[in-house]
């Protein structure tokens, strides 16, 4: 099995939250996706960081995503946020750890998320988009598939199941009609 298929239904149950929902259903306040780029910001700074002082990132700068989702947050509001618990925890976890397999679990599951689902996402969120857009999206999934091998699946599902904890963070604020 792939490490894609390793992480099939955790990514199923990400894409299902009630968050993802109203993004697809283009339903999804602004201000919640905003936030949400805010959260972002936090955990990609540290999945990136650990992957670079791991030298995980030598072939592959041009991954960085955590400035351009900070752009992308200051255009939509600006405003200074706090981090909500699940964030927090999520990053606090990322630092953590100390093992390169393990934080390029991380990167894959999101940095590839933006590269694939992100491309949909683009289309159907009306926010800047910056952190979405790859000069040379061919080649860096070809250097990140380079990297992984199936027994990442493990702290890949992690990652997903942190995705799931964060986009949770906003089920009070989506109410019934997703």
């Amino acid at each position: 099995m792939s490490l894609k298929e390793l992480t099939a239904e955790k990514h199923s149950l990400a894409e299902s939250t009630p968050f993802m929902k109203a993004v697809f259903n283009q339903t999804l306040p602004l201000d919640l996706w905003a936030d949400f780029m805010y959260q972002k910001w936090l955990w990609y700074g540290a999945i990136e960081n650990s992957a670079s002082s791991m030298g995980l990132l030598e072939d592959m700068q041009d991954i960085r995503r955590a400035w351009l989702i900070f752009q992308d947050y200051q255009e939509m509001d600006g405003s200074i946020r706090e981090f909500k618990p699940a964030a927090k925890e999520y990053y606090q976890y990322i630092l953590s750890i100390k093992d390169p397999q393990r934080i390029m679990a991380h990167l894959y599951t999101w940095h590839m998320g933006d590269m694939f689902g992100g491309q949909m996402i683009k289309k159907i969120v009306n926010a800047p988009h910056r952190h979405l857009e790859f000069n040379n999206v061919r080649e860096l999934m070809t250097v990140v598939r380079s990297k992984l091998n199936d027994d990442m699946a493990q702290e890949a599902n992690c990652a997903f199941d942190w995705a799931i904890k964060n986009l949770r963070e906003y089920d009070n604020h989506l109410g019934q009609n997703i």
